[in-house]
């Protein structure tokens, strides 16, 4: 089936997923593997000119955070970010999170013995206050929760959150990863632990970043050198570091303005369909259901046509399965299953969405669509 005759450029809206590398981040990177061998752990001068080059990319970030340097521990992912979080604070007792969590929270939580809440969520797509609340008990130990959820975008109340785990002085690690690049913020004292990931924000892949508040133990999972204060042993990326540094650098609040103009002007551009979270989102993620549509054609077929989409988290494709954040928000399996998730980026262009507007809606006309039967 032929709806164009012109050739377009391939157009990226899974940045969710990851998201290209910005070109200054490159070269960044490259300056670094210029410099020749470099281990920040070696003595002699090539690996104290390496330590230095750590450090002050350590200074970068912390700064772009408000955070101090020695809170911050480097990594090879977010999810190993959110691994160590919440493993490294070895919870001994109550455990509170929601069904909605990303695996690398919700899979690593379900592994333990200890007693869990799964606080319920509905249409709006966040956990409620009051909810959070009535969980609390006197053996709870640990919160870990999103501060936004990276299918739908909708953000969880983190300030009220992180108040009330300082006020009854419960650990609280947030899974800051779809929230970095989309909102400024500034991390509450009460959070213990948060999570980043580099390749989000047009950084490199193998680079993750978990912040720890100043005082709160954390044992390490990598057992081996010293590194990273001897809470992540094993020779840092420094590279990579490097290059996720320059990207939180580049983070700027226009960015974010765009990606809202550009997220807004693609909702508007479709009739008769339903954008899933009714609460407050991040300005980039869009998850739509096409009702009647059978959701992994229509993503092939944009696919097909240059298109790329997806059907949730990257985490969990390829498992054909209906999403759980979705089912837990209220959508029927046959509304999941007709469900794409759009992330856009600073990237994106408005040229862009048209043409996808363009493709979606012939693929949403009658001669075009593969419909439920």
């Amino acid at each position: 089936m032929v709806f164009f005759h012109i050739m377009i450029s391939k157009i990226f809206l899974d940045n969710n997923g990851t998201t290209q590398l910005d070109p200054l981040v490159v070269k960044a990177m490259l300056a670094e593997l210029e410099m020749g061998p470099a281990n920040p752990s070696s003595v002699h001068s090539f690996g104290r000119a390496a330590h230095v080059r750590l450090a002050k990319a350590r200074e970068g970030i912390a700064q772009c955070l408000g955070v101090q340097p020695s809170e911050l521990i480097f990594t090879s992912s977010g999810t190993e970010s959110l691994n160590l979080a919440i493993l490294g604070l070895r919870p001994k007792g109550h455990i509170i999170t929601s069904k909605i969590e990303h695996v690398a929270v919700y899979n690593t939580i379900a592994s333990l013995q200890n007693p869990i809440t799964y606080l319920p969520v509905g249409k709006e797509g966040h956990i409620q206050i009051s909810n959070l609340e009535a969980a609390i008990g006197p053996d709870t130990s640990l919160i870990a929760l999103s501060a936004v959820n990276n299918e739908t975008g909708v953000k969880n109340p983190m300030q009220e959150i992180a108040a009330i785990a300082e006020r009854y002085g419960i650990s609280f690690v947030v899974d800051g990863i779809a929230l970095l690049g989309k909102e400024v913020f500034t991390i509450p004292s009460g959070i213990s632990a948060m999570a980043f990931s580099a390749h989000k924000v047009h950084g490199p892949k193998g680079v993750g970043l978990l912040y720890v508040k100043k005082g709160c133990k954390m044992h390490p999972m990598l057992m081996g050198g010293g590194q990273e204060s001897s809470r992540r042993a094993g020779t840092e990326n420094l590279s990579g570091i490097i290059g996720f540094a320059k990207a939180i650098d580049l983070l700027n609040p226009e960015s974010i303005r765009h990606m809202e103009r550009m997220r807004d002007f693609l909702e508007r551009g479709l009739e008769g369909v339903q954008i899933n979270g009714t609460g407050p989102r991040v300005c980039n993620t869009s998850s739509i259901t096409f009702p009647g549509m059978d959701g992994e054609t229509l993503l092939i077929q944009l696919d097909q046509m240059g298109i790329a989409a997806s059907m949730g988290s990257a985490c969990s494709a390829g498992a054909l399965e209906p999403s759980r954040v979705l089912l837990e928000m209220g959508l029927s399996r046959k509304e999941t299953l007709s469900t794409l998730r759009f992330s856009v980026s600073r990237f994106t262009t408005q040229a862009e969405i048209e043409v996808v507007l363009e493709y979606v809606r012939k693929v949403l006309s009658p001669k075009g669509a593969k419909i439920f039967s």
